[in-house]
């Protein structure tokens, strides 16, 4: 029995770096309205767009030489590989020793050293386009360059309240159970753990029960997350009614230009109506106990 609902204090992250953000997002349209140029000399270098073609030589055998692009510094080779194709002029080529880092995905292949020989094709270098009025155009409805900053400033101002107003929810929950201590069957962290790492098919039995028993600890606490919402909801009558649902339909509909018949319908073939019921229960949950506890600005 959830006996204490508030009387916490909980504080609610700053939203802060919005500017930096800001700077990041136009960096990053920029570089997806990027255009590729040819360089025709000098060696490769972070950011380059480079043509390379690759032959295995273990054991005395030379395998057939594999093409590959990629870009430098992006973590699409491993370091060794990159420093090898960063030596090399446009048509060059060399025998180079590569060993495979500590932190490799396949464990099998860690500290693992391989002979190769490596040409280089050609490089390109990637050209921004100016931040004016023109490129803020090819992105959308905007007029220039402020509305378009004032539409990624709104955005990361959204998300960042989310993210804060998420942090506060997870608080208030925790603040919750370690107030009413409760325990859960194991069978239901199970199902959980179940969830979250899937069918993985060809994974060894030995690493698959590791992993469960990594997962166990936040698997159970998310479980008691659970069923608290799912307490409160009832103790409180805080479900979604028919009428929320509807609503909040409507006000998808508004956003998308759809119809609320359209809109019901995707969400009920999609199997989607749950969780949007879900959505609306858990905001009116946490809603109620924000107005128990005290909450506080960073």
């Amino acid at each position: 029995e959830l006996s204490r609902l508030g009387g916490f204090k909980v504080e609610r992250p700053a939203v802060n770096g919005l500017e930096d953000k800001l700077e990041q997002v136009l960096g990053r349209l920029r570089e997806e309205k990027g255009t590729w140029h040819p360089l025709e000399e000098g060696k490769p270098e972070d950011g380059n767009l480079v043509e390379v073609e690759i032959q295995r030589m273990n054991d005395g055998e030379v395998g057939e030489a594999q093409p590959y692009q990629l870009v430098l510094g992006q973590g699409d080779a491993i370091p060794n590989i990159e420093e090898a194709i960063k030596s090399l002029e446009i048509d060059g080529s060399g025998d180079f020793v590569v060993r495979f880092p500590d932190d490799f995905p396949n464990e099998e292949r860690r500290g693992q050293e391989e002979h190769l020989h490596i040409r280089l094709d050609s490089r390109q270098h990637l050209v921004l386009p100016e931040l004016d009025a023109e490129f803020a155009k090819s992105l959308g409805e905007f007029e220039g360059v402020e509305d378009l900053n004032e539409k990624i400033q709104a955005d990361l101002e959204k998300e960042a309240e989310e993210q804060a107003e998420s942090v506060v929810r997870g608080k208030l929950l925790d603040a919750i159970l370690d107030a009413n201590p409760f325990t859960v069957p194991v069978s239901m962290v199970d199902r959980y753990v179940e969830s979250v790492l899937g069918n993985p098919e060809g994974v060894p039995p030995e690493k698959l029960t590791e992993a469960k028993e990594q997962l166990s600890p936040q698997a159970e606490h998310a479980v008691k997350r659970i069923l608290a919402i799912d307490r409160l909801s009832e103790i409180q009558e805080l479900g979604a009614t028919e009428e929320e649902l509807d609503d909040r339909i409507e006000e998808i509909a508004e956003k998308s230009g759809d119809t609320p018949a359209r809109i019901y319908a995707s969400l009920q073939k999609g199997e989607r109506l749950e969780a949007l019921e879900r959505e609306i229960t858990e905001r009116k949950v946490f809603d109620f106990l924000k107005e128990q506890s005290e909450i506080t600005e960073a």
